[in-house]
């Protein structure tokens, strides 16, 4: 059909920018100047000018024909016989005021949608009528091509037609025209925007569920970091719970993937603020999908501080291990007044003189600690209260060691004599080294030391003192 061919060219002008149906045309340089020149006026040889002016019909000579001679090929050049196309003008598709209707929002992949064709004068198409249209990607592709159906249009001349959303996802529009026996609409183009209907997918998750803002190196900032499944335009900001704005901590018109942001707790005004918070992430993809996330974070006012702890204990609560060799012994309680307290006492079973090993009597001792919040601590006093045995009358000694836990090594050595008092076995300012299990979440941390004699030596201990400071949040 005549009608259809030219419908379908004027679609496809549509898609490809149309080629002006005329072209003012320049004359060829090649044209024969003698069609154009012209005549020079000559003089007759007597004298006589020339004239226009033709002799009468009647006394004119009847003209002969003439004889032409036959046109002799050049030699030189060949002339082509011209070719010449006939273009059939156009003929104008009949108008009838097509409006056509698609449905929003824009259809799931896959999905049938009903599109509504309007003309203002349906009479011009005729009796028998035919829908056409394609579903256009970004690309000017269709995925499932064109698709042609018969539609009915009531007396308004209102009609539809079910159309199937490509499975694909991306953007699409809808083009589309209707002819009839009598004539064919113009076409009409409409967008059906993105056929994603899915929302971005946004983690976050924190690095604190709370920190401590004030500045002292001990969880000062959190982080946060979110990750983005698809190419997403987003902005990141702190606010309260009730929505208000507290900090902004970033944004992006384009990204996909995962971002962290710190935050140190102070609002966009560079004031530390406290209590709890929320980060909250608003996402939205390329096809207007838009996802909120939130996770909550505490903001606590309190810091650092030094507290000092100080405990005594008897030297049986203290005890952890023991040697006491063959020819020793360790007396519980070294005195009577003196409950909890014990006696090294070597070689005192043997008469003849005792080897090393037979002769010594030794104590290892330990002290729990409070946790320290940054497992931190200063200024380790370690003490006991003792020296020679009631009614003995010979010099006695005690040597103590503090062992370092890492290696279990011997640290701070001291040695004591016969007066009974509050005697030091070790003062350290920077402890750290000394304290077992610092940061541990399953264990106390802790201090270890020792007490021991030998050569025939005697000792009491009654009590041991703790002392240190530690880093509580107040």
């Amino acid at each position: 059909m005549r009608i259809r061919a030219l419908v379908a060219a004027a679609a496809a002008a549509l898609i490809v920018p149309a080629v002006p149906a005329f072209a003012t045309e320049t004359p060829s340089p090649t044209t024969d100047p003698s069609e154009t020149a012209a005549v020079e006026p000559t003089s007759a040889p007597d004298g006589t000018e020339e004239t226009d002016e033709q002799p009468p019909a009647e006394t004119q000579p009847e003209s002969q024909p003439e004889t032409q001679p036959e046109a002799q090929p050049d030699t030189e050049q060949q002339l082509e016989p011209r070719a010449e196309t006939l273009v059939e003008e156009p003929t104008e598709p009949v108008r009838t005021g097509l409006v056509i209707t698609v449905p929003t929002p824009t259809p799931a992949p896959g999905a049938t949608f009903t599109v509504t064709y309007d003309v203002e004068d349906p009479t011009v198409l005729g009796t028998t009528i035919n829908a056409t249209w394609w579903i256009l990607a970004s690309d000017n592709t269709a995925p499932d091509g064109p698709q042609t159906t018969p539609i009915t249009l009531d007396a308004d001349g209102v009609g539809t037609i079910q159309a199937t959303m490509p499975a694909k996802i991306g953007a699409y529009r809808f083009w589309g025209y209707i002819e009839g026996d009598a004539g064919a609409t113009e076409s009409y183009s409409a967008d059906l925007g993105s056929n994603d209907v899915t929302k971005p997918g946004v983690t976050l998750s924190r690095s604190l569920s709370t920190f401590y803002p004030y500045p002292d190196g001990y969880r000062d900032t959190m982080s946060v970091k979110m990750t983005f499944n698809e190419v997403v335009s987003y902005t990141a900001k702190v606010v309260t719970e009730g929505g208000t704005l507290v900090r902004t901590l970033g944004s992006s018109s384009s990204f996909q993937g995962a971002k962290s942001y710190t935050w140190n707790g102070y609002n966009n005004a560079g004031n530390r603020v406290s209590g709890i918070y929320y980060i909250r992430v608003d996402a939205k993809d390329p096809a207007g999908n838009a996802t909120t996330a939130r996770i909550s974070v505490g903001a606590s006012a309190k810091k650092l501080t030094w507290k000092t702890y100080t405990k005594t204990v008897t030297a049986r609560d203290a005890l952890n291990y023991k040697y006491v060799g063959s020819c020793s012994t360790l007396k519980a309680p070294a005195r009577s007044d003196w409950a909890g307290s014990r006696g090294l006492r070597s070689n005192v079973r043997c008469k003849a003189p005792a080897t090393s090993a037979r002769a010594t009597v030794h104590t290892e001792n330990v002290k729990c600690l409070p946790k320290s919040v940054d497992g931190n601590y200063r200024n380790l006093s370690l003490k006991h209260y003792g020296g020679r045995p009631k009614g003995y009358t010979k010099d006695v000694y005690m040597v103590s060691h503090v062992l370092r836990p890492s290696d279990w090594s011997s640290r701070q050595r001291h040695q004591f004599g016969n007066s009974i008092k509050w005697k030091t076995m070790a003062s350290v300012a920077s402890p750290n080294s000394l304290i077992q299990s610092r940061f541990s979440t399953q264990y106390c941390p802790a201090v270890w030391w020792t007490a021991g004699l030998n050569s025939s030596s005697r000792y009491d201990v009654w009590k041991y003192s703790v002392g240190i400071q530690y880093r509580v949040l107040a």
